[in-house]
Parts: structure tokens; C-alpha cells; sequence
């Protein structure tokens, strides 16, 4: 069983760890027209997480959800899904309620404060997700995205998924701010 909270707070650490003395110009500059600045990974996330939270958080709440131990075994379309999002993995087109604000040119123009504050307490949502869902049976539980409701997968599948997902668009955003100072 992977260690589900711990993409969640390298996800976080890292992006500290990047913004610190980072100028709101710095993390709002696009790589190019096409590429996300540092600032729209960040949204990208917030977007993504006020979907599936409210859905997560009820289903650790509810009171019949089933009981069990791991280690959970996901099926070919939860693994699927959980490789699809890895950092590392094939980008895949960003549906429009996911995507970040539209920018033209090579600038975004993202509240950071704003946007770090919400995606730290994003986190510690999903941390408390994470906690809540001790004696559940993260196999057997199932929850349907909030941006494709056809895709009902195990709540731990889904939580595995969002903490891969969340460090990968980090790690986008490290990427970001590295070409647009010409490192």
C-alpha cells in the first residue's frame, strides 16, 4: 500500500521550497504561449481539488461505509488511471473546468498568495481525508469524479491519484519557473 500522504506534503514542501523569494511576476510567467506558468499548475490543482474533496470528505463521513484493512487492490482501470496522472506520465488535454483562467501572451496573472493559500489548505483537506479513512475499505468504497461522473473508482484509488497528480503539476511548475529564468 502506497504511503498516500506523502506526495501530498512533497507536493507542498516543494512548492514552499519554490516560491520562497519568488516574485509574483516569476511565478506568473509562461514558458510560452502554450505552457502553464508556475501560478496556473497551482490553480490547475485548486480547481481539482474543490471537485473531489466535497466528494472524498462524505464519503469518509458516511457511516456504513465499509470497514477493512489493507493493502487495497485496485483494478486495471483504477491503475490506469493512478499511472495516468504520475509525474512523468503523458500530459493529457485539461478539460475546461479543470483549466486555470485564460492568459494570453507569456503571462498569467494568478493571485499567488491567494492561490498558495488555497492549495495549502487543500492539502491539509486531504490529509484529513487521508486520516478519516483509517479502518475504511479504500478498495471497496467508490466515489465518481466530479468532472466525469462515468468514472467510479475506489476512494483510495482516487486518493492515490490526486496526491501523484498534485506532485506532478508541481513539478511542472518547478519547470516553469526554471525556463523563464533561463536556467
Amino acid at each position: 500500500m502506497p504511503d498516500l500522504k506523502a506526495p501530498y506534503v512533497e507536493s507542498r514542501d516543494r512548492l514552499h521550497a519554490l516560491i520562497d523569494g519568488l516574485s509574483d511576476d516569476a511565478f506568473n510567467a509562461r514558458p510560452s504561449e502554450k505552457s502553464w506558468s508556475a501560478g496556473e499548475c497551482v490553480v490547475h490543482l485548486n480547481k481539482i481539488a474543490k471537485g473531489y474533496l466535497p466528494v472524498m470528505e462524505a464519503a469518509v463521513a458516511d457511516p456504513s461505509a465499509p470497514r477493512g484493512e489493507g493493502p487495497f487492490r485496485y483494478g486495471w482501470l483504477s491503475r490506469r488511471f493512478i499511472a495516468s496522472v504520475r509525474p512523468g506520465s503523458r500530459n493529457l488535454p485539461t478539460a475546461g473546468a479543470m483549466k486555470p483562467p485564460e492568459a494570453a501572451g507569456l503571462r498569467s496573472d494568478i493571485d499567488r498568495a491567494r492561490a498558495v493559500e488555497r492549495f495549502d489548505a487543500d492539502v491539509d483537506r486531504y490529509l484529513a481525508v487521508i486520516d478519516a479513512s483509517e479502518g475504511l475499505d479504500l478498495g471497496r468504497i467508490k466515489i465518481a469524479s466530479p468532472f466525469l461522473s462515468l468514472l467510479r473508482l475506489p476512494l483510495g484509488a482516487f486518493l492515490d491519484a490526486m496526491g501523484q497528480h498534485s506532485l506532478r503539476h508541481v513539478l511542472q511548475a518547478e519547470r516553469a519557473v526554471a525556463a523563464t529564468r533561463g536556467a
